[in-house]
């Protein structure tokens, strides 16, 4: 019964190689021989504690890398950033590119629903308010007279929500934006330029180091 019971746990959770090699360390032990022979018992006693020295190598390797991933996973599910952007349809390749970089990351993430253009609902204020990182992206609009674009006002808003909440930014720039101005975030802005593939590449590693830098990956 231990011979084949051990036999089988082996062949379930790893594999029949390693039955194999069990099989063939212990038979000769005992198949065949008369079972009152005190050297065969003791034999056999032998490789069972070998047996079950190996099981507990193996569930400890077991419990090692399943702590580290549970550990990895409770880190990565507690940190959900709340992602502003544009609904506008013209704007929807770049929010595309941002949001699939988080989703293949495994990263869960808040946003907004379609709102007026002058006000925030409540719920979207909440969610800013109760996120772990802000991050937005910000896309060009209006052409100004003296050059550059303006951004849509309510991305403005949004990060102010953030700023006043003290939450840790990360904002995508489109480049030729005029009007960030005083919002003090300079260090994590990432400039990008669609069309772009260099800029867009440039702009992807520095969107993962910042993420890395907040602990989300």
């Amino acid at each position: 019964m231990a011979y084949y019971g051990t036999k089988d746990l082996l062949t379930e959770l790893f594999s029949i190689e390693e039955a194999n090699d069990f099989d063939s360390s212990i038979k000769s032990a005992f198949i065949g021989i008369p079972i009152k022979s005190g050297d065969v018992l003791q034999s056999y006693k032998i490789s069972i504690y070998g047996c079950i020295t190996r099981l507990e190598v193996y569930r400890e390797r077991i419990q090692n890398f399943w702590e580290i991933n549970e550990l990895e996973t409770a880190t990565k599910s507690t940190v959900v950033p709340f992602v502003s952007m544009s609904f506008d349809e013209s704007d929807q390749d770049i929010n595309q590119y941002v949001t699939d970089i988080l989703k293949a990351l495994q990263i869960d993430f808040e946003t907004g629903e379609r709102y007026s253009k002058d006000s925030i609902p409540e719920k979207v204020r909440s969610r800013i308010r109760s996120s772990d990182l802000f991050i937005s992206i910000f896309v060009k609009r209006d052409e100004l007279k003296g050059g550059g674009y303006t951004t849509p006002p309510w991305l403005h808003k949004k990060l102010s929500i953030a700023q006043e909440a003290q939450k840790d930014v990360i904002a995508w720039v489109e480049r030729d934006i005029k009007d960030m101005a005083g919002l003090n975030y300079e260090k994590e802005f990432i400039y990008f330029e669609r069309g772009d593939v260099n800029e867009i590449e440039k702009a992807t590693i520095k969107f993962l180091e910042a993420l890395k830098e907040h602990k989300l990956i």
